[in-house]
């Protein structure tokens, strides 16, 4: 079969060439762009982290410019989940600057993200009543997102640094050394939870504490499935234990 090219002679071959050699980069920019995963403003500035389970870094060297983002790959959401620490700034935070989330990709033709779920109100930088945050995330990407301060606002170099500690751990037969690792960051979690500000890591695929003793379901102290701390059981369930270990 014979190209394109060469079916068309004389003088008129060299403009298509011409057109062929331009439109040849566009198309390969094109499909490469289509499947970059960080969004929007991942020409400008950007960080993709791939085929890592742990790592931390700091917002001052992640996020040297604005706008920019930091994303990281979940190697298989069906087989791994990822977990997040953040220490959030002591002081010059700048509220709306930072934005959390999770997606499944995103699409350069209509920018626009897929199963996007937001992190912000779990994350909440500038709250100052807790001083790290803690999440988890179950999508393909997760990705924190710096942007330009509103109109009116000023930042300085190093202004609301914060911290940011990831681990990406197997659903089943995770390693020794991420549990204890996550274990410590569920306790510290749980141990800063409030009623408006729950714990961000809702189960973990590690068994962090001894189980509790096992009760039945007639037991006070025994209730939906768990078991109350510091609960002392009724006289009247005291008493019948006691006839049915013959005392």
């Amino acid at each position: 079969m014979r190209s394109v090219v060469s079916q068309v002679s004389g003088p008129s071959r060299r403009p298509l060439l011409a057109l062929l050699l331009y439109l040849a980069p566009l198309l390969l920019m094109e499909g490469c762009c289509y499947a970059a995963p960080s969004g929007p403003e991942s020409d400008s500035c950007s960080t993709l982290v791939q085929s890592r389970f742990f790592g931390f870094f700091l917002s001052s060297s992640a996020f040297p410019s604005m706008p920019c983002s930091w994303t990281l790959q979940n190697p298989d959401p069906r087989r791994y989940t990822i977990f997040l620490k953040v220490t959030k700034p002591t002081e010059h935070c700048v509220p709306s600057q930072l934005r959390t989330f999770q997606y499944e990709s995103f699409l350069e033709t209509t920018r626009t993200y897929l199963g996007m779920e937001s992190f912000d109100e779990v994350v909440k930088l500038c709250d100052a009543s807790a001083s790290v945050a803690f999440l988890e995330a179950g999508k393909q990407f997760l990705q924190m997102r710096k942007g330009l301060p509103r109109a009116g606002k000023t930042t300085k170099d190093g202004d609301g640094d914060f911290k940011t500690e990831y681990l990406v751990v197997g659903k089943r037969n995770p390693s020794m050394a991420a549990c204890q690792m996550l274990c410590q960051w569920l306790e510290d979690c749980l141990a800063s939870s409030t009623s408006i500000r729950p714990c961000g890591i809702m189960q973990t695929p590690c068994t962090c504490w001894e189980p509790p003793p096992l009760l039945s379901k007639g037991d006070s102290c025994y209730h939906n499935g768990v078991y109350l701390e510091n609960c002392l059981p009724s006289m009247k369930e005291s008493g019948r234990n006691a006839e049915i270990n013959g005392e």
